[in-house]
């Protein structure tokens, strides 16, 4: 029996060097308590690959975001304001609407570690390096100085042209989706956070835990 589960074990590891990594989708969201807020995610690529990257919350009623990727050391690589498509997106089997004013865009990304941020439009990047900051890190309500609309926080940017119902008012709601990534937690910021979803268990588990279970099998009837 033991060089059954010996041979289990050695066989468990020679499938978990085989496998290629298994691609996931990522789905979070939260709430900005503030128009500055910015939220970072940290993601990881197994092998080269394609990712898509997209918000979903300006459809529901969110603020217009900005969803940017550095590298690791927080170089700038991609960023993107609106994607201009109305549409929905497959993540972990639900649907997500976006809409013209939500980001959505495909990246090529090699194999590493990654950063993403989320910012309110106009709150966009003030340098080549994420430790440069943002345009209005110094001002939690910026969208109400601009005049985009008489609410303290999360004005849409049409603006109030002065008849008092020009204007787009907006919540502190953000819903980001990062699809085909090895990896993806929360790395700080951005107000509160209402949920993660969890992606499924990968099939390596399962056939280990079969595995197992057909060596205790042929050990309950051996005779």
């Amino acid at each position: 029996m033991k060089k059954l589960a010996l041979f289990i074990l050695a066989l468990v590891t020679a499938v978990a060097f085989s496998m290629p990594a298994m691609a996931l989708d990522y789905d979070f969201s939260g709430a900005f308590t503030a128009d500055n807020d910015v939220l970072l995610f940290n993601f990881t690529m197994a092998a080269p690959d394609t990712i898509t990257i997209f918000s979903s919350s300006w459809y529901d009623g969110g603020f217009d975001p900005i969803l940017a990727i550095w590298a690791a050391d927080g170089s700038f690589l991609q960023q993107q304001d609106d994607g201009w498509l109305t549409g929905s997106a497959l993540s972990n089997g639900t649907s997500y609407d976006y809409g013209v004013w939500d980001s959505y865009y495909t990246q090529t990304m090699g194999a590493g570690d990654y950063i993403a941020s989320i910012t309110q439009f106009d709150n966009f990047a003030n340098g080549s390096n994420l430790s440069d900051g943002f345009r209005y890190d110094g001002n939690p309500n910026f969208t109400f100085d601009l005049a985009y609309g008489p609410q303290p926080f999360f004005n849409g940017v049409w603006g109030d042209w002065g008849d008092g119902e020009s204007y787009d008012p907006r919540t502190g709601e953000w819903a980001f989706h990062i699809l085909n990534v090895a990896g993806a937690t929360i790395g700080g910021g951005g107000g509160e956070t209402n949920g993660v979803r969890v992606p499924e268990p990968s099939t390596l588990l399962l056939l280990g835990g079969g595995l197992i279970g057909l060596a205790g099998f042929r050990r309950k009837f051996k005779v």
